[in-house]
């Protein structure tokens, strides 16, 4: 009895805070909101509409990334299925673990990162980060790399032209 109540209340909150978000969305004013749908106050409706679009936004959030983590699960099972393929060498099953590893990159924001910590993100100035990075870990002390000095003089170069 007390279960069908809270369920009734509930369903009477969710349909009252309906009308407030469409009639906020339609531009009518909190306080005739109020008026109309016997809130409290103004404030009271505005809190009412915000919780409604904050559990909105949350719940979409959700779907989103259960929508996500099902597309990633499907680049999962695609890449099981041609992974063994391509490790043995069959060139379209590269070619399509390649696709794979983009597109996931692309889903989860990977081809995004600047992860060298370069102050932009142009293609030369990550090869002539990496090389330098590469140089500091590989090179002994005193030896000159000419291939990082030729990235230099691009990254130069470029900076000119786009002057």
């Amino acid at each position: 009895m007390v279960s069908s109540r809270k369920q009734a209340r509930s369903a009477i909150v969710a349909e009252r805070r309906a009308k407030a978000v469409q009639m906020r969305v339609a531009g009518i004013s909190p306080t005739i909101i109020a008026q109309t749908l016997d809130y409290g106050s103004s404030a009271a409706a505005i809190k009412d509409i915000t919780r409604a679009l904050q559990k909105a936004a949350k719940e979409e959030q959700i779907a989103s990334e259960q929508l996500l983590q099902m597309e990633i699960d499907r680049l999962d099972r695609l890449m099981a299925a041609i992974w063994p393929k391509a490790i043995g060498g069959d060139v379209k099953a590269v070619e399509q673990a390649e696709k794979l590893i983009v597109r996931r990159c692309n889903l989860l924001g990977l081809d995004l990162i600047n992860r060298n910590g370069s102050e932009n993100s142009d293609v030369v100035s990550l090869l002539g980060s990496l090389f330098e990075q590469l140089r500091n870990r590989h090179v002994p002390a005193g030896v000159t790399v000419e291939s990082v000095e030729v990235v230099e003089a691009i990254e130069v170069g470029e900076a000119e032209e786009a002057l």
